[in-house]
């Protein structure tokens, strides 16, 4: 019996290591949805934004999404750029 327990131990460890490294974009995820939702709705959108950021981080960590690239800011960028030749 112990044996089994042992092996078994032994087999399931790396994935429960996989598993921590994959939730590594959690954290920052609640972050910036819960700022982003906050600013969108106030406090009631800051609680939902939290918890979608939350589950977005984490499927990008399982994914492997690159949590340091921020396609966000360069869109925003791009925007305000074709804005202003818009204007011109």
């Amino acid at each position: 019996m112990n044996r089994i327990l042992i092996a078994s131990a032994l087999i399931l460890s790396p994935f429960a290591l996989a598993a921590t490294a994959q939730a590594q974009g959690t954290i920052p995820g609640a972050q910036r949805g819960a700022e982003d939702g906050n600013r969108a709705a106030g406090p009631i959108g800051g609680v939902v934004g939290g918890a979608v950021g939350a589950a977005t981080g984490t499927v990008g960590g399982v994914l492997g999404v690159d949590p340091e690239r921020d396609r966000r800011e360069e869109r925003m960028e791009r925007r305000e750029e074709r804005r202003e030749r818009q204007r011109r």
